[in-house]
């Protein structure tokens, strides 16, 4: 005698059980009775009565969940299998019933071509939200190139159909476009406003999803092609015609590659210009950090100066004569800016010029006379001690005389 089954039972079985649903779920294949009876959350009565509700079904010594069950979560989750064959019975349905209202005009009939205006809606954003996933994953996962490429070529096929189903839901829409308007229903004319607006926008998803899914493929082939030649440059090799009947090793050895000793750049393009900033020294430092390259962290990012620079050496300036004596440097040819404004004696009337005063005039020279100076973007280095006899290192930018030629291309 078969057993009265209501919703409460079901629903109380699922709960009480959810520990072998969640397990059933995610592992769908080849889980036999016996590994299922080794959980401790499961005892014999209970799968009796799992198997009793037609929750379970056994065949052979391994168990799986109801096909209905199983339906149910990946309709919820919006994964699983694309099927979009269902969607064309909604139309076939919505068609029926639309046939139905233009000849009797009754309430019920309405009902239903919102029913299934609402099914078609939302069945066709799942169906294609599963696609894209199901083509990503069958990209990623899927061990074998040839079933791959076959999964893809199906996916593109069931693509080619969801199109299809939009088309014929736009012609629907269309040809009962005043039927809908004599209705004047509300609900039903914001119903038909959202399928709009949804097909429009599932109509872009799907052109995505075809760009994915060529990328994909050709991607694939290549990759075909690559294992195909390793396979008969594999054979060649065993057979001995590689080294015995060409060339092969003479032309190794003269191939002189760089090593990169795994250490692997950064795929992304940056403007060298950009480096050179500030920005561009954080993100030096970044890759330094990952990469473990050390000879990118000597350099900081100087500080800000104090808005009061010029004020601090005003003194100095009333004395000096700075235009004279860029023009001796300007002269010169055998020291960079830095070095010759560190070694400079400066007059007896200027008095004592510190290291952070001969720092301060070189900041302001190469901001005031930039464009009578030759930059050359590298930095050069200078061991200095501070005033507790500390020994430390300055960086520095190069900075030479114009020539007459760079002056004549300025």
């Amino acid at each position: 005698m078969a057993l009265q089954v209501n919703v409460n039972d079901i629903l109380s079985q699922l709960y009480q059980n959810r520990g072998v649903v969640e397990f059933l779920f995610a592992n769908r294949e080849n889980i036999t009775v016996n590994e299922l009876l080794s959980r401790e959350d499961v005892s014999a009565e209970q799968y009796q009565k799992l198997k009793s509700l037609d929750l379970v079904y056994e065949y052979e010594s391994v168990v799986s969940l109801n096909d209905a069950v199983v339906a149910m979560f990946e309709d919820f989750m919006e994964i699983g299998e694309v099927t979009p064959g269902f969607i064309n019975d909604y139309i076939n349905e919505l068609k029926r019933h639309i046939r139905f209202y233009q000849e009797v005009h009754e309430h019920r009939f309405l009902r239903s071509i919102k029913k299934y205006l609402k099914r078609i809606n939302v069945a066709l954003t799942r169906e294609i939200i599963k696609l894209q996933k199901n083509v990503d994953d069958t990209y990623k996962n899927e061990a074998n190139y040839r079933i791959k490429i076959h999964k893809l070529e199906d996916y593109r096929e069931k693509r080619d159909t969801i199109i299809d189903f939009i088309r014929k839901t736009e012609e629907i829409i269309a040809d009962t476009r005043q039927l809908f308007v004599h209705t004047n229903d509300q609900e039903l004319y914001g119903i038909v406003n959202s399928l709009k607006i949804n097909l429009i926008e599932n109509l872009d998803f799907l052109i995505e999803i075809q760009t994915d899914i060529t990328d994909y493929i050709n991607k694939i082939q290549f990759q075909l092609d690559v294992y195909v030649k390793a396979q008969r440059l594999k054979e060649i090799k065993d057979h001995g015609t590689l080294h015995y009947r060409t060339n092969f090793n003479e032309v190794i050895k003269d191939i002189t590659s760089l090593r990169f000793n795994n250490v692997k750049g950064p795929r992304t393009k940056i403007a060298i210009d950009f480096l050179f900033t500030d920005e561009g020294h954080v993100l030096c430092k970044k890759v330094a950090e990952k990469y473990k390259l050390s000879r990118l962290m000597m350099r900081g990012i100087a500080g800000k100066l104090p808005s009061n620079f010029k004020e601090q050496i005003i003194d100095t300036q009333i004395k000096l004569d700075v235009e004279k004596l860029v023009d001796r440097f300007l002269n010169q040819t055998k020291l960079n800016l830095f070095e010759y404004l560190i070694d400079y004696k400066f007059p007896k009337t200027v008095g004592n010029v510190t290291f952070e005063d001969r720092l301060s005039l070189f900041v302001e020279i190469t901001m005031e006379y930039q464009n009578n100076l030759d930059f050359k973007y590298r930095l050069n280095y200078h061991d200095y001690l501070d005033n507790e006899k500390v020994k430390k290192r300055l960086g520095y930018t190069l900075i030479l005389p114009l020539t007459k030629k760079e002056k004549a291309i300025k």
